[in-house]
């Protein structure tokens, strides 16, 4: 899709404000590590909660960030990891390449090179631990919704929840690039945007919820009251929660 000056102009203080400082607590009893997929050969951030145990799956939530610089990978999980610790949720951050908020359009050639990097991490990561494959969440902030919705549309068995967060979205590039039936997918989908967000996030959240209750998904949203292109992560922890499923862990001995 073509984009005028004008537009991108629009759109620069959005991703500006997405570098905002992260207000979450971070004296979480464990510490996030940054490691290197071997697939791939590219990084991510993990946070596995300190209640963590082999015996009992544990949720997984993947978090795409916006525009780098001003938005990345070391600060999602730090927005996240709190919330990962007080649920007993892991937490994964990849640094992603098709999260241009300001000039970029989720060019195709990134979203595959992402997908197959989220797929990639989220594999190795029920390898290592018990993961509950029944309760992934995929949730991304401003640029890091050309991912969220990409890849996680085309994988509803993977994420059977999808957070957009004040996000970026592009119809051209979404569709037709995933199947969906009458009824949707079958996944919870949520898309919020705050009251006061830059008008090209306001506007782009609104296409994306009329796109996406065209494909039949039965859709909550939400526009956050007196806040503008900030960090609200708790709003998609608490949907998240409100939508577990039956548990699927990894190996037999994590049923709970």
């Amino acid at each position: 899709m073509r984009r005028t000056w004008a537009t991108w102009l629009v759109a620069l203080p959005a991703v500006l404000l997405a570098g905002c400082p992260v207000p979450q607590a971070q004296d979480t009893p464990s510490w996030q590590r940054r490691e290197i997929d071997p697939v791939s050969g590219r990084a991510y951030w993990i946070y596995v909660p300190s209640t963590y145990t082999h015996a009992r799956a544990a949720p997984l939530i993947v978090t795409c960030h916006g525009t780098p610089p001003y938005d990345t990978s070391e600060r999602h999980i730090m927005e996240m990891k709190m919330l990962g610790e007080q649920n007993g949720c892991i937490v994964v951050a990849p640094e992603l390449i098709a999260t241009d908020g300001i000039i970029g359009d989720g060019p195709i050639t990134g979203m595959l090179d992402d997908e197959r990097f989220i797929l990639s991490i989220v594999a190795l990561t029920g390898y290592r631990y018990n993961l509950d494959r029944g309760n992934v969440m995929i949730t991304g902030f401003s640029g890091g919704g050309f991912p969220t919705y990409w890849v996680g549309l085309r994988h509803p068995d993977v994420f059977p929840v999808v957070v957009a967060r004040s996000c970026n979205f592009s119809e051209s590039n979404l569709d037709g690039w995933f199947n969906c039936g009458p009824a949707g997918t079958g996944q919870s989908v949520m898309v919020y945007y705050g009251e006061n967000d830059p008008a090209a996030i306001q506007a782009q959240s609104r296409s994306a919820i009329k796109y996406l209750q065209s494909k039949g998904f039965a859709l909550a949203t939400m526009v956050v009251p007196g806040i503008g292109h900030e960090r609200r992560p708790e709003i998609a922890m608490d949907f998240f929660r409100r939508h577990w499923r039956r548990s699927r862990p990894t190996v037999g001995a994590g049923a709970r």
